[in-house]
């Protein structure tokens, strides 16, 4: 597993629950979201230099901790 992400039980229910859906599913999508969060945090540092540790991740949080651009003059 990634190391950003710690280490997650699936547990598996068997019963049905037909008001869920027609087909009786339940969801497990939820699984697949739990690297997003930590692969875009990583995406932000490799861009900015910035580590991300709070979420959600807005600009407003983060903007004062970017590093000064250098100057564009020769």
């Amino acid at each position: 597993m990634h190391a950003d992400v710690p280490h997650l039980d699936a547990w598996f229910i068997d019963e049905v629950d037909p008001t869920v859906s027609p087909v009786k599913a339940k969801g497990v999508g939820e699984l697949g979201l739990t690297g997003v969060a930590p692969a875009v945090a990583n995406a932000v540092y490799n861009a900015t230099g910035v580590r991300v540790r709070e979420y959600p991740l807005t600009l407003d949080k983060h903007l004062d901790r970017l590093p000064a651009m250098a100057s564009a003059t020769a």
